[in-house]
């Protein structure tokens, strides 16, 4: 073997040993990104099993608030409104930029009371405005006219001004008001089928509450809801 033959032989030997250690290098990587996706999705299924089960308690906490004793505790006749969330997340399974995490749920609103509540109007506040983006059941001004009609005339929302989707993007909060004047005594009135959709990013941790509030003529300081809409993802 000549010693140009020799030569080519060694630097042959070099380029594979370099792109070896190129492919282990990459393999070492992209195990570890995956280790971190897998304690990513661990940890949302933690925070969605505790908001299920911390549903299921304020859930079974209004029932026993209900029925008879709810005539007991208001001879006089009173609306007592109990409102909360019911909701569930549906997560990507892989994070990246153009993924998003969808919030889909009603906001329920009970009187379980002996009198109506008069002129409801309901505030979903989010705790970061830039994280402000609801959709449902809400009649807008210049929404087209087949989404309006595919709207149920008693399942309608509106806002509370005419400006207020513009203001919800500003200030984070959602003022809404449903068609019925009133809520009667001993029914549930919802906003319901609503969605929240969040930006995912990959480097990036998404922290978000949402809070609900009822107000009225008879409430005019306003009600909390029993729960929030909250979760994070790191």
């Amino acid at each position: 073997m000549s010693y140009n033959q020799k030569t080519n032989v060694h630097k042959e030997h070099i380029q594979l040993k370099q792109r070896l250690l190129h492919y282990r290098s990459e393999t070492v990587k992209n195990e570890r990104l995956l280790r971190q996706q897998e304690k990513k999705l661990l940890e949302q299924k933690q925070i969605i099993d505790g908001l299920t089960d911390r549903l299921e308690e304020l859930a079974l906490q209004a029932e026993k608030n209900s029925g008879a004793n709810d005539y007991e505790q208001n001879p006089t006749g009173q609306a007592i409104i109990v409102p909360y969330f019911s909701y569930s997340i549906l997560a990507p399974s892989t994070f990246e930029e153009d993924e998003t995490v969808l919030v889909k749920g009603h906001f329920v609103i009970e009187n379980k009371g002996t009198a109506p509540l008069s002129t409801p109007i309901i505030c979903l506040a989010f705790n970061k405005p830039e994280l402000a983006n609801l959709t449902g059941k809400i009649n807008r001004p210049r929404a087209p006219k087949d989404h309006v009609a595919q709207m149920n005339e008693s399942d309608g929302w509106s806002f509370l001004e005419e400006s207020g989707d513009a203001q919800a993007k500003e200030t984070g909060q959602y003022w809404l008001k449903p068609k019925a004047a009133e809520i009667p005594a001993l029914s549930t009135v919802m906003f319901s089928n609503f969605e929240i959709q969040l930006p995912m990013a990959a480097t990036s941790s998404v922290s978000m509450q949402v809070n609900g509030f009822v107000y009225g003529d008879e409430q005019p300081e306003g009600i909390p809801a029993l729960n929030a809409i909250a979760f994070t993802l790191v």
